[in-house]
């Protein structure tokens, strides 16, 4: 159930006489504006927060052969201005979303393109009209068109990086011949490239009208007040001049089994199973997505995927996906192969999956977990508004909102006879497409000092031999790019609505006997839980030994414990609806956990936590396995650009004897097979410990149950102190320097460049820091880098700067990005000189003052959710800054000065220590 507040009688009326009231069922209210625009709204006040989101009903479906990736390519366009709304103005919606905190974004799928906005519920109004001024008014530029087609094409060569992508886009254009699904949502290379700004306008001119589009609003509104803002800014926007074209290509039936093959430098193989399925309204979709149920993967332990393909070793990765789109997709399944196990095998055992659902009756109990699973995953998805907002948009897609509605009762009607049914007609050879992803074999990536080293960032290779006259050019063009300074942003906005943060009279905080630390706050009416824990026993504690030591420990942990077996605990989280609910995650510092789980499951939830936490099993066989499953792991490491970027970086930053230093994988995959039983369970038994953890739970729960639930389930866990941490200093590096990891067949290069910081949580200049970076490169949008790098020059996709984990100090302050392989040397250079310039000017007062709005709204918005709260809640007492320093943020970050955040870019920000690491395809 949702949480709403009362209607009023005047909210049950129309805001204008343009608005009809469609239906309502399940606090979901339809509306019709006369233009016909669809209104869905669905008020939850849960928090203080609003999702806008507009969907257009055009993907990659309505595009055609000359024009692919239109609809993705106009995604991008409409960030790039209206009239009214434009970077040149310095009222963006970039810039003014910025200031607010919003977390925002647009995304491009076969039948849709969708934009939303997550934001304080005061800003609704702004968020509405923003999107109702760019759905008619977009200036479509060309100097935009042609800085975003270089941006486009990162995205795409970034895609291609991955065999999975790869793999995906091969297996749609082989299945598909005739219907526009054969085309990839991105588009095809030469389409992106040469498509004129005018067949741009044409498709915007043709999709882009109110009855073409749903505007969804989903949070803490009043209704006629949202009626009356959506048909303020809606409502004079006339419906499309002529009627909205509608695919009418069928594909025909297969005929046959088609196979396709990719061979290129890479990993592990990978074989894809395709099968057409019928469209997301047809009575077939509800079998076949509980055929995806029981299927399962990776992180559904008691599927059947799993147990056949993983828990057997011939697989590092599996996954069955049900594609229910609006037209006929496809079901795909696949797996990522162990080394040394043959394609052939693990497709036949895909095979044998498929096949052995035609032929024996799925069990009650089976089936009963899958339906179990499928409506707490509703109850799950309805408690926090925001991914409620974006199911209305994707059932909007599909079909409409109704079939949402109508989805989880059309499931649990779903009998073992039905799933037989459609096994034996769908999975059959002739509907079939395979795909095998075959590596060829390459040379192990190494990292070598650049020719160019020491210059690294301030000049091209080659420079030395270019006239006076180019290199002058040169230099010129970059200052232009960079003295087209940040926008200020000059559109007032509302006023945020008074909020005082009071976090401290709603936690209650309890240190068991043990010493196990509880924090639990009420959130009622969602009817769910957010949990979240930390142990101190990350990384740190375990360097020096074998670098896989802690991350098997951790594998291990969800894999069988004192009282439980690894299949049970599996079915217990499928049952509740969360297959990985029990999955450690492991940093410098810290093991993590935590879930979002229905109210009435938290009781077993927390007897199982504890066995599994307190009580590992630690099975040889299990630990047999997870070996095989890191070793495969460790092999991708060894051909991802990122990875071994990053690896890279932290190997050249850090001297061997540093927590923080890496070994190289080829180091990590030697020396793998040594981790033994009896290192694990030291490791467990020192340092997760009850003194050492937190246990935070957040929701529809009563204070004083929930505290004695915890100590019933965890009071018997004993265990030594905590250990402490003391980081050992990390000096810069001596000079700036440049070093290059070469890996073949890659289309696009992942640089990193940075160097360590002593920058701690604790400091008092911890938050001047923060807005310093967040101004500079926290996103690839409005920050300068992504201004300059990304959106003036278009050479990445995203650009971004960071300071790594400051818990304890020392971690790393980087940036990075990705481009083309012809434009290494460019992007270096200028973003060094972004990064000259803006410690030589300091941070502007404009930029500062939007920072802090986007610092202080961002942190409303993370608190949307029980799960929000409650990571935020086990953080600040891992720091030792405790509930408290919740209520003072916004305080924080409004005292910042403009000479506290140059102050402090310029003590932690050294580019001119730099050590950047080029990974990738090089010439």
């Amino acid at each position: 159930m949702i949480n709403t507040s009362k209607r009023t009688k005047k909210a049950e009326k129309a805001a204008s006489s343009e608005i009809t009231k469609i239906s309502e069922r399940k606090n979901i209210v339809e509306y019709r504006l006369n233009n016909g625009l669809k209104i869905l709204l669905v008020e939850n006040h849960v928090a203080p927060v609003v999702t806008v989101l507009v969907l257009f009903k055009v993907g990659s479906r309505n595009e055609g052969v000359g024009y692919t990736g239109s609809t993705h390519f106009l995604e991008h366009m409409l960030f790039k201005g209206t009239k009214k709304h434009n970077a040149q103005k310095g009222n963006g919606i970039d810039d003014l979303l910025t200031q607010i905190g919003a977390y925002w974004n647009a995304t491009t799928w076969f039948d849709r393109t969708s934009y939303f906005e997550v934001v304080p519920s005061e800003y609704m109004d702004l968020c509405v009209g923003l999107e109702a001024d760019r759905m008619r008014n977009l200036l479509l530029r060309q100097e935009d068109h042609d800085s975003e087609m270089s941006v486009v094409r990162n995205e795409m060569e970034r895609g291609e990086n991955y065999p999975e992508e790869a793999l995906e886009k091969e297996l749609y254009a082989v299945a598909f011949r005739e219907h526009p699904y054969h085309h990839p949502t991105i588009g095809w290379r030469s389409d992106v490239e040469g498509v004129p700004m005018e067949r741009l306008k044409k498709f915007y001119d043709t999709f882009y009208w109110p009855n073409n589009a749903t505007v969804v609003v989903v949070g803490a509104f009043e209704r006629n007040e949202a009626l009356a803002t959506i048909e303020k800014h809606y409502g004079k926007i006339p419906m499309a001049p002529e009627p909205i074209p509608q695919v009418y290509t069928v594909e025909p039936p297969q005929e046959g089994e088609r196979r396709f093959q990719i061979r290129r430098a890479g990993d592990l193989p990978r074989v894809w199973v395709g099968y057409h399925v019928p469209e997301a309204s047809h009575p077939d979709n509800y079998p076949l997505a509980a055929i995806r149920h029981l299927l399962g993967g990776t992180y559904e332990r008691s599927s059947r995927l799993y147990k056949s393909l993983i828990d057997s070793g011939i697989a590092a990765d599996s996954f069955a996906r049900h594609h229910d789109l609006r037209d006929p997709g496809l079901f795909i399944v696949g797996a990522t192969l162990n080394p040394g196990v043959a394609l052939q095998t693990a497709e036949a055992i895909l095979h044998a999956e498929l096949a052995k659902l035609a032929s024996e009756p799925v069990s009650e109990e089976e089936l009963g977990r899958a339906k179990s699973a499928n409506i707490k995953g509703t109850i799950l998805a309805k408690a926090e508004p925001s991914s409620l907002a974006f199911m209305l948009g994707e059932a909007e897609s599909k079909a409409d909102w109704h079939w949402l509605i109508d989805f989880d009762d059309k499931f649990n009607a779903v009998t073992a006879n039905d799933i037989m049914r459609v096994a034996r007609h769908y999975f059959v050879q002739d509907n079939r497409t395979v795909g095998h992803f075959i590596p060829k074999p390459q040379p192990v990536a190494e990292a070598k000092p650049a020719a160019n080293q020491v210059a690294a960032g301030s000049a091209a290779k080659g420079e030395g031999t270019s006239s006076g006259a180019s290199q002058q050019k040169e230099k010129e063009k970059l200052k232009k790019l960079i003295d087209a300074s940040p926008s200020v942003v000059k559109v007032k906005l509302p006023k945020p609505k008074p909020h005082t943060s009071n976090f401290v009279s709603k936690v209650a905080k309890k240190v068991l006997p043990n010493g196990l630390t509880v924090l639990v706050m009420e959130n009622p009416g969602t009817e769910s839980v957010g949990i979240s824990g930390i142990c101190r026993a990350g990384k740190y504690f375990s360097y020096g030994k074998n670098s896989s030591l802690a991350d098997l420990a951790i594998e291990l942990l969800p894999k069988g414990s004192l009282n439980y077996g690894k299949l049970e605990i599996a079915e217990i989280l499928e049952a509740m609806g969360i297959p990985a609910g029990l999955d450690f995650s492991i940093d410098n510092f810290r093991v993590s956990f935590g879930t979002h789980l229905v109210a009435k499951d938290l009781p077993l939830f927390l007897t199982l936590l504890a066995d599994v936490l307190c009580y590992p099993g630690f099975d040889s066989g299990e630990l047999k396995k997870t070996k095989v499953e890191w070793k495969a792991k460790i092999i991708e490491a060894m051909n991802s650009t990122r990875m071994l970027a990053w690896n890279g970086l932290r190997r050249n930053i850090y001297e061997a004897n540093h927590p923080f230093f890496e070994k190289s994988f080829e180091e990590e995959l030697a020396e793998l097979d040594q981790v033994s039983l009896e290192a694990i369970r030291e490791l467990h038994s020192t340092y997760m410990v009850p003194k050492g953890t937190i246990l935070t739970i957040v929701g529809d729960v009563n204070i004083e149950e929930t505290i004695d639930l915890v100590g019933t389930s965890f009071g018997d866990w004993q265990g030594g102190a905590a250990s402490a941490i003391s980081m050992p200093p990390a000096p810069l590096p001596q000079a700036k320097r440049r070093v290059e990891v070469k890996l073949a067949d890659k289309k696009s290069v992942d640089i990193v460049m940075g160097h360590p910081t002593p920058l701690k949580r604790t400091d008092n200049d911890f938050y001047a820091a923060k807005l310093a970076n967040a101004a500079l490169g926290q996103d690839t949008i409005t920050s300068r880098l992504g201004q300059v790098v990304r959106d003036r020059a278009g050479l990445t996709y995203g650009i971004y700067s960071a300071f790594s984990d400051s818990a304890y100090g020392q971690a790393p302050w980087t940036v990075s990005l990705s481009v083309n392989p012809l434009n290494v040397d460019k992007a270096i250079a200028l973003t060094s000189q972004v990064l000259t310039d803006y410690l030589e000017r300091g941070i502007s007062d404009d930029e500062l003052s939007k920072e802090t709005g986007r610092a202080i709204g961002s942190f409303k918005v993370g608190l949307a959710s029980s799960s929000g709260i409650a990571r935020a809640l086990s953080e600040f007492e891992f720091l030792g800054l405790g509930v408290e320093e919740l209520d003072k943020i916004t305080s924080r970050y409004l005292s910042v000065t403009k000479a506290q955040t140059d102050a402090a870019m310029r003590k932690y920000m050294r580019p001119d220590k730099a050590v950047t690491v080029v990974s990738g395809t090089l010439g």
